[in-house]
């Protein structure tokens, strides 16, 4: 069957068929996960466009391997936004509300696993920006972060901003379902949880000096908030070694959340009714406990790490460009099975 190739705007289109603040909130969406797993190329683009090419069959061939979409995926974005008050008292408009923390849950019901992407926040990608009605008003190339605040007003459109810009940086795999979560319920939950034990491995002197570099300190809620959520001023500064501690903080909680809940079954929904002041999303409460009923089987397959560089861009921001090859290699992983030969 005849081939052609394909520009970067098509593949994304095809694949979809077949198939300025700071922030860090990964307790927040994290533990909003764990409550359901135990409640019941930027740059030029020239190897996409050379390597990848589809027939009618749905069959996506790239480098010469053919790979067909998987079936019976479920995915859940999940977003730490940069505000600290709750509901519509928190907006402010392009300096705060920023999506920051950044996980896309991918749920394979046919492989009985899951798997947990996280995004950079700096990723540099085309977002929409949108009026208070939803309406276009511009695609600009722009932090992945921003999606959620180049919206007016309206945070279920905020939230619908984010997931679509997501998407279209995976090559448009769809996005089923949101949760988003302001970092005001860090404390709360933290609380909840008993707090967590952690190795300080960045100098934390400028932010929080009870912090120590080199000891092993079990996080107070004041604690947990400046370990999860600063950013400058802190180590080396970057958002990747932010993101690091996030996964050091998730690591240390999850045998505690897995122990409470296993003790007590409604210790799940202590989560759920912390987190409701604090969050949006497009599930309702029954989609939760079903969401939560189907996660507790599943075994957690770790996702790969979408690489690239970081630099100082424009208004000191920092920018992330992700390797063409690593983010075709995380999709096709994730959303694509390798067609065996006969």
């Amino acid at each position: 069957m005849a081939s052609r190739n394909l520009s970067t705007t098509e593949k994304r289109r095809i694949a979809a068929k077949v198939g300025v603040s700071v922030m860090a909130v990964a307790l927040v969406t994290i533990l909003l996960f764990l409550m359901f797993r135990i409640a019941d190329r930027a740059g030029s683009g020239s190897h996409a466009e050379e390597a990848s090419t589809e027939d009618r069959t749905g069959i996506l061939t790239v480098d010469g391997v053919d790979y067909k979409k998987k079936t019976d995926l479920m995915t859940y974005l999940f977003l730490g936004i940069d505000a600290t008050e709750e509901g519509d008292d928190s907006r402010e408009n392009l300096g705060g509300g920023q999506c920051d923390t950044i996980q896309l849950v991918v749920i394979d019901n046919r492989e009985g696993t899951y798997s947990r992407l996280s995004l950079n926040r700096d990723t540099m990608t085309d977002v929409k920006s949108l009026d208070q009605d939803g309406n276009l008003l511009a695609i600009t190339k722009i932090q992945l972060a921003l999606a959620y605040a180049q919206v007016d007003d309206d945070d279920v459109i905020s939230c619908e901003n984010a997931a679509d810009a997501v998407s279209n940086l995976l090559y448009g795999q769809e996005i089923d379902k949101y949760c988003s979560v302001r970092m005001g319920a860090i404390a709360s939950l933290n609380q909840l949880v008993g707090g967590a034990t952690v190795t300080i491995e960045d100098d934390f002197s400028q932010t929080d000096p009870s912090l120590i570099i080199g000891e092993t300190v079990h996080l107070t809620d004041d604690q947990a908030v400046h370990y999860i959520h600063d950013r400058m001023n802190v180590g080396d500064g970057t958002n990747e070694a932010r993101m690091r501690r996030q996964e050091t903080y998730i690591d240390a909680v999850k045998p505690v959340l897995f122990d409470r809940c296993r003790a007590d079954n409604k210790y799940a929904l202590e989560i759920y009714d912390t987190l409701e002041p604090y969050m949006v999303t497009d599930m309702s409460r029954n989609d939760f406990i079903k969401l939560a009923a189907k996660l507790v089987a599943l075994d957690e397959k770790e996702a790969p790490e979408i690489t690239g560089t970081s630099k100082v861009g424009r208004w000191d921001f920092m920018e992330f460009t992700v390797d063409e090859d690593s983010l075709e290699d995380t999709v096709l992983e994730l959303f694509y099975d390798k067609v065996e030969g006969d």
